[in-house]
């Protein structure tokens, strides 16, 4: 048996919507002392019934109901059908094009890996950004996945979208990457699902927890995110990058530049991405190949990588895991690194070091800076940032004398925030600490 957030857990959706299944029969459960009992069984067949194999609901095609085909830029992927009401889709075809499905959802037989309601709403904006109270309301919608759709769950991304069934829609004509966002809007707006008419726009399908928007300048595609509590992580993105020029060669990063002043500044950088390219995060890259039991969870994804083609995903570790050690960034989850895969040649490599805005300590309270405590919590591949370290293969790349200077780069950036002057001797002191043990590190490799 399952409380509700465990079954929330296991079908991808908030808590609310499960007690919704509850009361509309779509789950079996039962109170007990006041609290939702669910039957796993319940569960199992619900994940079938909306995303397995020949899984349409029994109840057949409903008014709110609606055709469409994914796709991957014109490749035709699987026929699906989305509910209106229910805001997901409800029924996945078992005729699917394996070559250019998404990475990590089908597998070789073309059985669901993941449900395909997690995957799309894992393209959209996360319950967790910043203010989506305030976003929500001003798009009208009550749920991110509403916004995707409104989208046609066109992306900055990658290249899946859905084409209505009733349409003579082409890439060509609705892709962010050549189009107009305000062109593809008026394109896509009367092939929404839900019959509303709110912009369509790269905004709606951004994955992360700040504050962001796509702007259009000078045939470029620029992405500008904006900080929380101190505004110090558009300015940590600059660090970064001031770090990443010093160590790595252009191409192995992403670089970001400062818009604005103070705390309401922003960091922008350009789509790392080709129309041709999508990035796949290593959440799915993951699920490419069955888990040898005797990997652990990095020799796994090195050997998804390699069965990829991506064989240079080792060293690109190394360099993703060093820099991030050296920043103390606590938030390099399984979303925001990854490979990217052309998806005409299914060619895939490495993608650049991206998002490095949340880390120099930038979620902890001033008040709560302590002096001599230096370290952090890492996401990669394990919590302790000693522990990952021990997985770095080659320091050699790394040039001890190319951080001399460093520290005091990085504190004259954030010196440009005065909501972070406060903050700067601790930041200063912990930068010097880190640096100083990754240089140790690096002698005795």
């Amino acid at each position: 048996m399952l409380t509700t957030h465990q079954a929330a857990q296991l079908l991808g959706v908030s808590d609310r919507r499960v007690q919704a299944l509850i009361q509309d029969g779509a789950i079996a459960a039962q109170k007990v002392s006041g609290v939702w009992i669910i039957s796993e069984e319940s569960i199992k067949e619900r994940i079938a019934s909306v995303s397995k194999k020949g899984g349409r609901p029994a109840r057949g095609r409903g008014k709110s109901e609606t055709e469409f085909t994914l796709m991957n830029r014109g490749h035709e992927i699987v026929q699906v059908i989305y509910d209106s009401r229910r805001k997901e889709f409800t029924y996945i075809n078992p005729e699917i094009d394996k070559t250019h499905s998404p990475i990590g959802l089908f597998d070789n037989a073309g059985n669901m890996l993941a449900d395909f309601n997690s995957w799309w709403r894992g393209r959209g904006i996360p319950q967790t950004r910043h203010r989506l109270d305030a976003l929500l309301e001003e798009a009208g919608a009550d749920l991110p996945q509403e916004l995707i759709q409104r989208n046609l769950g066109l992306s900055l991304s990658d290249q899946y979208w859905i084409r209505p069934n009733s349409s003579t829609l082409a890439w060509d004509d609705v892709n962010f990457f050549n189009n107009d966002f305000n062109l593809v809007s008026l394109i896509t707006e009367e092939y929404t699902a839900d019959g509303k008419t709110a912009v369509a726009k790269p905004d709606n399908t951004s994955d992360g927890n700040l504050e962001k928007r796509w702007v259009c300048r000078n045939g470029k595609r620029l992405l500008l995110k904006g900080g929380t509590q101190y505004g110090q992580e558009p300015y940590n993105e600059v660090v970064a990058t001031a770090l990443h020029r010093r160590l790595l060669t252009n191409g192995c990063f992403v670089p970001y530049k400062l818009e604005g002043e103070g705390a309401t500044a922003l960091s922008s950088c350009a789509n790392f991405l080709t129309d041709e390219e999508e990035f796949v995060p290593a959440l799915y890259v993951e699920r490419h190949l069955e888990r040898d039991t005797r990997l652990n969870d990095y020799e796994h994804y090195l050997a998804c990588c390699e069965a990829l083609g991506a064989h240079a995903a080792a060293s690109s570790l190394d360099c993703m895991i060093v820099c991030d050690d050296i920043i103390a960034n606590h938030d390099r989850h399984h979303r925001n690194f990854g490979l990217i895969r052309n998806v005409e040649s299914l060619e895939c490599r490495p993608a650049p070091i991206f998002d490095s805005g949340s880390s120099l300590w930038c979620d902890v309270p001033t008040s709560q800076l302590a002096a001599g405590e230096h370290s952090f919590e890492s996401k990669q591949f394990y919590a302790s940032p000693a522990k990952q370290m021990l997985l770095v293969q080659d320091m050699t790349w790394l040039d001890a004398r190319k951080l001399d200077g460093f520290v005091e780069e990085a504190l004259s950036i954030l010196a440009k925030n005065e909501a972070l002057t406060a903050r700067l001797p601790f930041i200063k002191a912990s930068l010097e600490w880190r640096v100083s043990r990754m240089i140790n590190i690096a002698e005795w490799n």
